[in-house]
């Protein structure tokens, strides 16, 4: 069942070493900032927060999955609080051929393509390449596939709406089962227990945006980079 599936991926993750948790995990804490054209608190402005508070309301990890399909490739995830937007998304980036296809011409780098899968609110999925322009000069330009999972005219549900409807057909795909919530923990908890012993000092984000930059030190390349939009994103 997909349930069991997906905890076979939890115990393919690798270990993140207590040693190596900086280089695979990095936490911040929202400062104040502007939100729908309006000033909002930082977290630390927030009633019932200790001034000295250094909980965290982003995190950004990099995993590696040790399976027969996914090994050597590393997985980006991250989650925040008062971010620029609410939405979920899984962004695919491929990599680049080994081989350069446009040697001798205007043409010195390709963009990477991507495979774009929006979960919330706007579902959809969404092939994004490179391709040739018309003409006799050798131009690229991006262009897409996109496949919207509902019409216009659909109205969408909430997320509890479906989680209801389950309950109620005696669904259980979505729901956590004992043993993948237990392979969740043992991912997070090394991360957690370092975070736990650093109470001195906590990086912030401005409310209202991505989250912060020091999170690019997570990546392996320097042309690596977090994705935000579905639509084109200049690199």
């Amino acid at each position: 069942s997909l349930r069991d599936e997906k905890v076979k991926v939890l115990k393919s993750i690798r270990p993140i070493p207590q040693s190596a948790v900086h280089a695979h995990a990095f936490r911040a804490q929202y400062a104040s900032g502007v939100v729908d054209d309006k000033k909002v608190n930082s977290y630390l402005e927030e009633e019932g927060v200790a001034s000295n508070s250094t909980t965290e309301t982003y995190a950004a990890f990099k995993f590696y999955i040790d399976n027969w399909r996914w090994r050597g490739v590393p997985f980006y995830v991250r989650t925040g609080k008062r971010m620029a937007e609410t939405k979920s998304a899984v962004n695919i980036r491929f990599k680049a051929p080994p081989q350069h296809l446009f040697r001798n011409t205007q043409v010195e780098r390709l963009k990477p393509d991507w495979l774009l899968m929006g979960i919330q609110p706007y579902e959809c999925v969404r092939m994004e390449m490179q391709v040739k322009e018309p003409g006799l000069e050798m131009k690229t330009r991006t262009t897409s596939l996109d496949a919207s999972f509902r019409q216009e005219h659909e109205a969408a549900f909430d997320a509890y709406e479906d989680l209801l409807l389950d309950v109620i057909e005696g669904d259980r795909t979505l729901f956590l089962r004992y043993d993948e919530v237990e392979w969740a923990w043992r991912v997070v908890d090394p991360v957690l227990r370092v975070w736990a012993t650093e109470r001195d000092f906590i990086h912030t984000y401005p409310s209202g945006t991505w989250g912060p930059q020091e999170t690019q030190r997570l990546f392996e390349r320097e042309d690596q980079f977090w994705r935000h939009s579905l639509l084109p994103e200049e690199d």
